[in-house]
């Protein structure tokens, strides 16, 4: 696992990323990404919210493929709760099995659930440090 400064935004739509999601769907059927890299992403791609209202409506709120170079990685089951890290180390394993049945050299996640999601960030290091390899980067914005 690599640790760079990069802003998610600027890779979304050109390299595989990863957005932290919750499980709510908002009754028009969109994913609610309002907050964090997820309203930022959406922002810049607006078509990932659309599929993954779609996608946790029949599937689950678990790691999807939503198109343009974007996964999901749920850190929280709703938008009113908080970050979880059973879920931060479970969305890391659906993560990694996508990186590899897709054979991706690499992928950029922001640090999951650290920021609006009150986790700690050495608590979340600590599960993805056991998960990830040099093919996850985190982006992290300088202080």
């Amino acid at each position: 696992m690599l640790f760079i400064s990069q802003e998610l935004t600027e890779l979304a739509g050109t390299e595989y990323i990863a957005v932290t999601t919750n499980g709510t769907v908002k009754q028009d059927g969109k994913a609610n990404m309002g907050r964090g890299n997820a309203k930022e992403v959406a922002a810049k791609l607006p078509r990932i919210a659309c599929e993954l209202g779609r996608l946790i409506t029949e599937k689950g709120n678990r790691v999807h493929y939503l198109g343009d170079k974007v996964f999901s990685f749920p850190v929280e089951e709703s938008w009113l709760s908080y970050a979880e890290l059973r879920l931060v180390e479970r969305s890391a394993r659906e993560l990694l099995e996508e990186v590899n049945k897709r054979k991706l050299e690499r992928i950029t996640l922001p640090l999951p659930g650290c920021g609006k999601g009150g986790l700690k960030r050495e608590d979340v290091i600590s599960v993805l440090e056991k998960i990830f390899d040099d093919r996850f980067a985190i982006t992290e914005k300088p202080a």
